[in-house]
């Protein structure tokens, strides 16, 4: 019977073992990655300049049905209903002894704790990075003052954390991932995403600059982290010409099989404990 941490150690190198090294960044990589940064912070500065001020005072207008349905649309930006279920998920995957089920199940759980530790990775980094620029900025939000004011490095809480939108940054970080694994999903979490990006607006709680920059951080950390994973063949393959493909091959067999709905009895058996042999009790004089 294999102990807690011998189940742990084998799951975590079958799915986070490198295949390859990471490529080494050229200057001209990095020169690209600098103009990328410097046209982000423009678009930001442009969008900043032309829509705030516009945009927030027609926002402030708005109420009624309208209000109502983007109070329940910016819920879905809120991080803990992705970081529990992903984490819970990549927690009982490490816990389980695949060696008493069939490869193909063992290979697809892998490949779904390896999915759901990633997400659970990039929705935290995103999360945790927006966190710390927020007081750096010190942006007030437009639901506390008119017009738009700043007091850096002043750690006051909520009123004065409105750059970047975390909203948006968490929904920019779940397109990308969505991006790189195409599904029927795909097209209904970038409209979701938007409608979110709409809602911090609509409900005066950010300027439109914070949603952009929120995207634009998300996404910018959220495929880093995903290129690295890829060049490292942990959960996504890196492909010629740049492409990402997502490393779902035993799962997509199992869906070609419809045998997908087997995977939930194999989990149990992964996560029984093997029964120990009884031990009679000495015989008494």
């Amino acid at each position: 019977m294999s102990t807690l941490p011998e189940r742990l150690r084998t799951n975590w190198v079958a799915a986070f073992t490198p295949r390859q090294r990471h490529a080494a960044h050229s200057p001209v990589a990095l020169r690209a990655v600098g103009v990328v940064i410097g046209l982000a912070i423009l678009l930001i500065l442009m969008v900043g300049v032309l829509y705030d001020a516009r945009v927030i005072a027609a926002a402030r207008g708005i109420g009624g049905p309208i209000h109502a349905f983007f109070g329940r649309i910016t819920r879905l930006g809120q991080s803990d209903w992705l970081l529990i279920p992903s984490g819970a998920i990549a927690i009982i995957v490490a816990l389980g002894d695949w060696r008493h089920v069939s490869r193909e199940s063992a290979a697809a759980w892998r490949e779904i704790g390896t999915f759901a530790a990633l997400l659970f990775a990039a929705v935290a980094l995103t999360g945790i990075t927006a966190d710390i620029i927020k007081p750096i900025v010190g942006r007030f939000r437009p639901d506390f003052v008119d017009g738009s004011h700043f007091a850096p490095l002043m750690f006051g809480g909520y009123g004065n954390y409105s750059f970047p939108s975390g909203h948006a940054t968490t929904m920019a970080t779940i397109v990308v991932l969505a991006a790189f694994a195409p599904g029927r999903w795909t097209w209904p979490i970038v409209v979701a995403a938007v409608l979110v990006g709409i809602s911090r607006v609509m409900l005066a709680v950010h300027f439109p600059s914070d949603v952009v920059g929120g995207a634009l951080l998300g996404g910018a950390i959220t495929y880093v982290l995903l290129r690295r994973a890829a060049d490292a063949g942990i959960g996504y393959a890196a492909r010629p010409h740049g492409r990402i493909d997502l490393r779902f091959g035993a799962v997509r067999m199992l869906r070609r099989r419809r045998s997908l709905a087997s995977l939930l009895p194999t989990l149990w058996i992964a996560l029984t404990p093997e029964p120990r042999p009884r031990i009679p009790a000495p015989d008494r004089q």
